[in-house]
C-alpha cells in the first residue's frame, strides 16, 4: 500500500510486488495471478478502510433540539465530534494520495469508480453531520461540501515537505494551525473549546506513520 500511495500502480512490477510483500515470487503467484488482481485486492482494502473509518470515527447525530446556552460538557462533546470529523477528512487525503487517485483512474477506471463511491458515501455522512450542527446552532451556516473540499485540498498541500520548508513550517505546526483555523471558521464562539491537546497527539501519530513510509 505505501508503494502505490506514492507511485501508483503503473510502474509496479511483479518482481517488485513480491519484494514489497516480503515473500518469494513463487509464493506471491499462489495468491495473485497478475498485477490486476493485486490492484483489485488493494483497492478493496482501501474501500473497506474508508467504510470502517466512517463507522468508527464519524460523529454521532446531533440533537434536533436547539441549544442556546451550552454547558461545558456539551461544548466538549461537540468539539470532540468536530475533531473526529476533521481527522476523518484529513485521513482521506493522507491515504488516498493524488498520485494514487490519478493513476488509478487512468489504469483501472472501474476500481477508481469503486473507491470513489466509498469516499462519496463517507463524505455524505460527514456533510449530514455538519448540516445537523448548523440546524442546531452549533456551527455557522457554511456550505458543507465546500468546507469538506477545502479541508481536503489544503491538507494535501500540508503533506508536501517542500512547501512546508518554503513556508518555514513544521508539519505539526501547519496541521495545528489549520485545525484551529477550521474550528474558528465553523463554530459559533460560544461553542468553542480551546483544549487541543488530544488532536495534537493524533497529529503526532499521523506524522510518525508518514515517516514510517520513508
Amino acid at each position: 500500500m505505501p508503494y502505490v500511495q506514492q507511485h501508483g500502480f503503473s510502474p509496479l512490477k511483479m518482481d517488485d510486488a513480491a519484494k514489497y510483500m516480503d515473500i518469494s515470487k513463487a509464493t506471491m503467484y499462489k495468491y495473485f495471478a497478475s498485477k490486476d488482481e493485486i490492484a483489485e485486492c488493494i483497492i478493496d482494502k482501501f474501500a473497506l478502510f474508508v467504510s470502517n473509518q466512517m463507522l468508527s470515527e464519524a460523529p454521532p447525530t446531533l440533537s434536533t433540539e436547539p441549544l442556546s446556552l451550552p454547558s461545558a460538557e456539551e461544548r466538549k462533546f461537540y468539539n470532540e465530534s468536530f475533531a473526529q470529523a476533521f481527522k476523518l477528512t484529513i485521513k482521506l487525503s493522507f491515504y488516498l494520495t493524488d498520485v494514487l487517485l490519478q493513476d488509478l483512474n487512468a489504469t483501472y477506471p472501474s476500481l477508481s469508480a469503486k473507491l470513489a463511491q466509498a469516499v462519496e458515501l463517507c463524505k455524505s455522512k460527514l456533510a449530514d453531520y455538519f448540516d445537523s450542527g448548523i440546524r442546531l446552532g452549533v456551527f455557522y451556516p457554511i456550505n458543507t461540501r465546500i468546507y469538506l473540499t477545502q479541508v481536503d485540498l489544503v491538507s494535501r498541500k500540508l503533506w508536501d515537505p517542500k512547501w512546508l520548508m518554503l513556508q518555514n513550517f513544521t508539519m505539526k505546526q501547519a496541521l495545528m494551525d489549520f485545525y484551529k483555523t477550521m474550528k474558528h471558521q465553523v463554530f459559533y464562539e460560544k461553542w468553542m473549546d480551546e483544549d487541543d491537546e488530544a488532536i495534537g497527539l493524533y497529529f503526532d501519530k499521523l506524522i510518525a506513520a508518514m515517516r514510517a513510509y520513508d
